[in-house]
C-alpha cells in the first residue's frame, strides 16, 4: 500500500484489499477514522507519523476492526520521498489466524505440562504409599514370625524326644519355612530402602568397592576353589553404600550359581562406552536360558528352583532399582551351562561434570 501524509490510502494491491474485505474504491482516499473507527485510527496515524518522522523502516503490530472482530496485522512501513513531500509505503499481512494458532499451541503445551506434572505427582505419591506399605507390612510380619520360630525351637528342644520321626520332620519344615520367610522380609526391606534411601553422591573407587564386596562375601562364607579376577575399573559418581550393595548382590549371585564348578571363576571388569561406563560380573556357573533374561530383574523372578539354588528372587531387583536411580541400566547375557554375565552402566565422570557445567 501507499498512503499520503494524512494516512489515507493512495494505492492498495488486491491482496490487501482481500484481507481488508473491501473493494479498492471503498478504501482509496478514505480517512482511517472512516474505515476503522476512532481508536484504531489513532494507533494507525501514530505509527504512520512515527515512520515518516524517523525517515527509516519501521515495523508494527496493528489491530483493525474487520468483519465484526479485531484482526491483527503485521505491518512494515517506510517513507517514499516525492517532490511534493514524503508518502508512506508499506506491506501488511493479516496474522490473526497464525497468532491464534500459536496461542492455542502454547495453551495446549501448558495443559500437557500440567497434566504430566499432575500424573508425575500422582505416580510419586502412589510409589511412596507402596513403599510405606511394604516397609510397614514387612516390619509387622516380623513379630509373628519370631513367635513361630521361637515356640517351634522351644518345642524341638523340650519335647523333641517325645516326637516321632515324622513329627520332627514337620517341625523342621516349620522352622525352615519361618527362616525363609524372615529372609524374604529382610530382602523386601532392602528393596524398599533402595528406593527410599537419599542418594549421597560422591566419587567412588569402583575397583576397591568390588574387592571389598567380594572379600565380605568370602569372609562370611569361606569356600575353597574360587578364583576371583578383578580388572582395574574406572571410578564412578554415586552413592558408595548403594553401589557396594550392587557389587555385593551381583557377586553373591555369581558365587551361588558357580558353586558346582571347580574351580569357580568370577571376573569383574568394565569399559567406557560413549558417555557411560559399563561394569560387569562374569562367572562360569550354570547360566540360564537367554530367552528369559528380561525376567531376571523383576521382584520374585527366578529361573532356577529354590531347592537347587536358595534365594528369594529380590537381589537382582535391588540391583536394577539402585542402578536406575543413578541414571544407568542393567542387563544380562548367558547360555545354559556356560556361565552368565551381568552388566550395569553408570554415567561417566566426565558426563556428570558436563551436566553440572553451565552452558
Amino acid at each position: 500500500f501507499i498512503k499520503d501524509a494524512e494516512s489515507r490510502y493512495l494505492f492498495l494491491n488486491r491482496y490487501l484489499c482481500k484481507a481488508l474485505g473491501k473493494e479498492p474504491e471503498e478504501l482509496l482516499r478514505k480517512s482511517p477514522e472512516h474505515l476503522y473507527g476512532e481508536e484504531a485510527a489513532a494507533e494507525l496515524r501514530a505509527h504512520d507519523a512515527a515512520t515518516l518522522a524517523s525517515g527509516g523502516v519501521s515495523s508494527f503490530c496493528e489491530q483493525m476492526p474487520l468483519h465484526g472482530e479485531l484482526r491483527l496485522f503485521e505491518a512494515v512501513k517506510f517513507p517514499i520521498p516525492t517532490p511534493d513531500g514524503p508518502l508512506l509505503g508499506g506491506i501488511a499481512m493479516d496474522v490473526t489466524d497464525r497468532v491464534r494458532a500459536e496461542e492455542a499451541l502454547r495453551e495446549l503445551n501448558a495443559s500437557l505440562e500440567r497434566r504430566v506434572d499432575e500424573r508425575t505427582a500422582e505416580l510419586r505419591a502412589a510409589n511412596q504409599e507402596l513403599e510405606a506399605f511394604s516397609y510397614s507390612v514387612s516390619h509387622d510380619l516380623r513379630a509373628p514370625l519370631r513367635a513361630i520360630d521361637g515356640f517351634s525351637r522351644a518345642l524341638e528342644e523340650d519335647y523333641g524326644e517325645r516326637l516321632d520321626a515324622e513329627g520332627r520332620r514337620l517341625l523342621g519344615v516349620i522352622r525352615s519355612s519361618t527362616q525363609q520367610m524372615g529372609q524374604l522380609i529382610d530382602d523386601l526391606l532392602d528393596f524398599s530402602r533402595a528406593g527410599r534411601h537419599e542418594l549421597r553422591r560422591g566419587r567412588v573407587e569402583m575397583t576397591a568397592l568390588a574387592r571389598l564386596a567380594f572379600e565380605g562375601l568370602a569372609g562370611a562364607q569361606p569356600r575353597p576353589g574360587v578364583t576371583f579376577r578383578p580388572a582395574p575399573l574406572e571410578d564412578a559418581t554415586g552413592d558408595p553404600a548403594l553401589l557396594q550393595q550392587v557389587w555385593t548382590n551381583l557377586l553373591s549371585n555369581a558365587l551361588k550359581f558357580s558353586a558346582g564348578r571347580d574351580p569357580a571363576v568370577i571376573e569383574v571388569g568394565g569399559q567406557r562406552e560413549g558417555a557411560e561406563v559399563v561394569y560387569w560380573v562374569r562367572d562360569n556357573g550354570v547360566g540360564f536360558d537367554d530367552r528369559y533374561a528380561h525376567k531376571l530383574f523383576g521382584v520374585f523372578q527366578r529361573l532356577h528352583g529354590a531347592a537347587e539354588f536358595p534365594g528369594t528372587g529380590v537381589g537382582l531387583a535391588i540391583v536394577k532399582r539402585i542402578v536406575n536411580r543413578h541414571g544407568g541400566r542393567v542387563w544380562a547375557e548367558s547360555r545354559l551351562g556356560e556361565g552368565a554375565a551381568f552388566f550395569f552402566s553408570l554415567p561417566s565422570l566426565e558426563g556428570r561434570e558436563h551436566e553440572r557445567t553451565p552452558q
